[in-house]
């Protein structure tokens, strides 16, 4: 069924004008211009490292509620995208084209782009989540940011306009109906069962390794956050100093702990990128674990460093969470 919907639609087509949209745009500055430089950097700003790092800030820091809504909506978004990507097989624009150069080193199908579907899901579902009046704000952000990032997509050669318009209309779907989601269910756990149901599929026919990372991800944080509405229940912090700090340690156990499950494997198991079923599994795994540790694990040391802090007298009684919530709690 893949190789006849491969065959139909085909691994290299483009609409008209496409491959001259980017030749154009291309023309305009080549690789070591200033657009080269700021199209490579806006492009940054819809990866994975970036988007992780806004839902954790919120989070971690300001609302775990409203993160964990950015946090499911961002995944839901690159669960969904490589699925699609996996059955349209679209080849890049530099794959297709000689004349389109590839200035940011990419892989894997076209079609439609997981920066603008993520960027797109990320931002405006960030805006939606703040929606009050005093973060109107966010929504010109949520609109400005994505576009620029599907724009950065097209110069640097990864993807058609197509593409990348495609890319943020799935964004926003996923925005508007996890929104929907979140509103009609109470049990959060059932939405995200419901996604690791409907994604499970991708095992059967997916062949890109951002399927597996995205699924790993979605499984690490569905597990995660029902270990910390059942056992941990950290308080969200608004003090700045503590907020980065929680911010750039849970960055660094998320990318510490990935890289050390990842030579620990590879010390014992030399080989595994070669067995193409294994490392499926084990990026998986991989990714579950330490999104789990980051989501559920992690912040039982907010509890404990807060205890510190106080020690050092870094931090007045006044500023406790957890210490206002309890007042709070005996005044009603």
């Amino acid at each position: 069924m893949l190789n006849f919907l491969s065959a139909t639609i085909g691994h290299t087509w483009y609409l008209a004008g496409e491959n001259e949209f980017i030749l154009r745009f291309q023309s305009l500055a080549g690789e070591g211009s200033f657009l080269y430089y700021l199209m490579n950097f806006i492009s940054m700003l819809g990866e994975e490292t970036v988007l992780v790092a806004i839902v954790g800030l919120v989070y971690w820091g300001f609302d775990k509620h409203k993160g964990e809504q950015i946090g499911f909506t961002m995944i839901a978004a690159t669960v969904v995208n490589p699925m699609i990507k996996n059955i349209v097989c679209r080849t890049r624009p530099f794959d297709a084209n000689h004349l389109i150069q590839n200035f940011r080193d990419v892989d894997g199908y076209s079609f439609p782009s997981g920066h603008s579907t993520n960027a797109s899901a990320t931002y405006f579902g960030t805006a939606v989540a703040y929606r009050e009046k005093r973060f109107k704000w966010l929504i010109a952000i949520a609109v400005v940011l994505p576009l620029l990032i599907a724009l950065s997509r097209t110069y640097l050669g990864a993807h058609y306009p197509s593409d990348v318009i495609c890319g943020l209309l799935l964004g926003t779907v996923t925005v508007v109906l996890v929104n929907l989601l979140f509103v009609k269910i109470n049990n959060k756990q059932w939405i995200y069962i419901g996604l690791l149901a409907v994604g499970f599929a991708g095992f059967f026919y997916c062949t890109t390794e951002d399927f597996f990372t995205a699924y790993g991800l979605l499984v690490g944080f569905t597990c995660g956050t029902v270990l910390e509405k059942k056992v941990i229940k950290f308080q969200n912090t608004k003090i700045w100093w503590r907020l980065i700090l929680r911010v750039v340690a849970g960055g660094a156990l998320f990318l510490g702990l990935n890289e050390a499950i990842k030579a620990v494997v590879g010390a014992i198991y030399p080989n595994y990128e070669s067995n193409v079923w294994f490392e499926r599994i084990f990026r998986t795994a991989r990714y579950s674990v330490v999104t789990f540790v980051a989501i559920g694990v992690y912040p039982l040391l907010f509890a404990q460093t807060e205890k510190l802090w106080k020690k050092w007298g870094w931090l007045k009684t006044s500023e406790s969470p957890l210490r206002s919530s309890k007042k709070t709690a005996r005044e009603k």
